[in-house]
């Protein structure tokens, strides 16, 4: 049995519980840690006032996220009333747009001259000449038509030794009601982009991004 959907439980923009539905249509809600008290109403009207486990999915809630308090202009699907949210995260698709791979060779869509490496900005003793890098850059299709920036990134610690990881992060919806120009202004603001030399002009040069993005 997989979970199909997740939400995350919002009260005054700090996540108070975490509601699952199941490949078997069953479902789950748990509260999280350090959850307020006073906000047992709001959750009823869920019909979250419980702890539930392998229930039935429901209806209230199904109901709630369609209609009345569905958030108009959003791709998400996103209940929200006064202070209370459900928000359902996102899953990846394969629709993906690499811009740079360090390993792509050239005449590769994503190869790039370019090195995007840059001297290593993070901790107060950071050895002299220490630099990190780029190891790929790309931007993604999620399942509810949004989008997310993902950049992986390494860099030398103390010897032999490499280190990094990959960041991710949402593309505003409202981004997209810009020019596209304005657009890759602020995209390369995400994920540390601007920091590895990537700009506006570079992701210009990307045949078929434009398109990616739905910009025509």
């Amino acid at each position: 049995m997989q979970i199909t959907d997740e939400y995350d439980v919002l009260y005054n923009g700090k996540t108070v519980g975490y509601y699952y539905v199941y490949s078997d249509k069953t479902v789950s809600f748990y509260t999280a840690s350090g959850s307020p008290w006073d906000i047992e109403e709001e959750l009823k009207e869920l019909g979250l006032d419980q702890e539930l486990t392998y229930q039935k999915p429901l209806k209230t809630l199904s109901g709630i996220i369609k209609k009345k308090y569905r958030v108009p202009g959003l791709k998400k699907i996103i209940y929200e009333n006064g202070s209370l949210k459900l928000v359902r995260r996102s899953e990846e698709t394969d629709e993906r747009f690499s811009v740079y791979r360090l390993a792509a060779e050239e005449g590769e869509p994503d190869y790039s001259p370019l090195k995007h490496d840059a001297r290593h900005w993070e901790g107060p003793h950071t050895p002299e000449d220490m630099r990190e890098w780029a190891t790929w850059y790309a931007f993604r299709k999620m399942d509810d038509g949004t989008y997310q920036a993902e950049l992986d990134e390494s860099w030398w610690w103390g010897g032999s030794h490499n280190d990094g990881g990959t960041m991710h992060a949402p593309i505003p919806e409202e981004w997209f009601e810009l020019s596209y120009d304005e657009f890759l202004e602020n995209v390369v603001t995400l994920v540390a982009a601007a920091h590895y030399g990537f700009t506006p002009e570079l992701l210009k040069e990307r045949e078929g991004l434009k398109e990616f993005f739905g910009f025509v």
